[in-house]
């Protein structure tokens, strides 16, 4: 990448941009001087944001795109369609837009509706926009993702987009891990076209995300979400900072990973860079050496033990920033993500049956 990355007078499209980190994330690029393009599903609610933005800056160069649902692959198709008839440039998608705790159902495709919101939703998104990002590279493509993918499974690629399949150890945590396999096989494809790629934790936030949860909606967890969690503002930092700096380059080591948290990580089959950026206690080696779920009671505890630990740091994170005023805990951070993210010939598979599934060429097509 270039030594130097503004977003001034770029196009920027951000996903999910009515709430939370969505809107902070649109609300700060809009004030560096972005070009901005709220893809959002509920117009007036996109209308309203735009409003805010212009009234917190004055003259920000915000819009309401074409109505963008992710959970209907027609609406992403309608809305990609919609965007290049203005043949405009592209210069960074920020893939936000997420869900958890949805009722069972699938998508147009037969795809359950959470595995098409959180993944192959931007990734349909993503691809049918592909043609843009090529021709206003250099650009960046930032997918939001979770430390909850560190847990994730996903046994293969056809098990993880059909209903038959309820991940092991979640869907939500299966989307997230989905996310950051998707984002790396991107990077491989599409890098070397000038579109890069990253995937982001924005650490525990609170958000609408946690609404419709039995477990987090009861006490002592919804005390712990609302007082200790960080307000969105907090939460699209790591999203702006990947939209907005320089992915400093580091001496690296050779083997599948770098140091934690000296810079990109390197793909030692195919010898390009995969980006996950994380902030705080999340980019800390307690939270990011997890190895993934184990077999028997030895992996197990190990889980227990680690999701204690991360249930602990999260906690921590946000309040120990404010009292510090931001002097502790702010660096955003080049760090591994889970190992299973790595998987190349799962990514690869991945990558192909969605496409099949969104009735797109497997290759890229530009």
């Amino acid at each position: 990448m270039a030594d130097t990355w503004n977003v001034q007078g770029k196009t920027v499209v951000v996903t999910g941009a009515t709430s939370g980190i969505g809107r902070e994330t649109a609300l700060a690029l809009s004030g560096m001087g972005a070009n901005v393009v709220l893809a959002v599903r509920n117009q007036a609610a996109g209308q309203e944001t735009a409003a805010i933005i212009r009234r917190v800056h004055p003259g920000a160069n915000v819009e309401v795109g074409p109505k963008l649902e992710l959970a209907q692959p027609s609406s992403i198709r309608s809305f990609a369609k919609e965007f290049q008839k203005q043949k405009r440039p592209l210069h960074v998608l920020v893939n936000n837009a997420g869900a958890n705790y949805m009722s069972d159902g699938l998508s147009e495709e037969g795809v359950p509706l959470l595995t098409q919101v959180n993944y192959l939703g931007p990734y349909m998104l993503t691809r049918l926009l592909e043609g843009s990002l090529a021709a206003s590279a250099p650009s960046r493509v930032i997918n939001v993702s979770s430390v909850t993918h560190r847990y994730g499974l996903i046994d293969n690629a056809a098990s993880f987009l059909s209903r038959s399949a309820t991940a092991v150890g979640g869907q939500y945590p299966a989307t997230k891990l989905g996310n950051v396999l998707f984002t790396y096989e991107l990077q491989r494809r599409l890098g070397h076209m000038g579109v890069q790629a990253c995937a982001v934790d924005p650490g525990a936030v609170s958000t609408n995300i946690y609404k419709d949860s039995r477990l987090f909606m009861r006490q002592p967890l919804k005390w712990l979400i609302e007082n200790l969690y960080a307000p969105p503002r907090d939460g699209a930092a790591a999203v702006v900072h990947a939209a907005t700096q320089p992915w400093q380059r580091q001496p690296r080591r050779r083997g599948l990973l770098s140091k934690q948290g000296s810079g990109p990580l390197l793909n030692q089959r195919s010898n390009s860079d995969t980006w996950f950026f994380a902030r705080g206690t999340f980019a800390w080696p307690a939270i990011t050496g997890f190895k993934g779920q184990q077999e028997g009671i030895v992996g197990s505890l190990r889980m227990q033990a680690w999701a204690i630990r991360a249930l602990s740091l999260s906690a921590l994170d946000w309040p120990l920033r404010r009292l510090t005023r931001g002097k502790y805990l702010s660096v955003t951070k080049a760090v591994p993500s889970a190992p299973a993210s790595y998987d190349q010939d799962l990514a690869a598979a991945l990558w192909d049956l969605s496409a099949d599934r969104c009735k797109l060429p497997r290759e890229v097509s530009v």
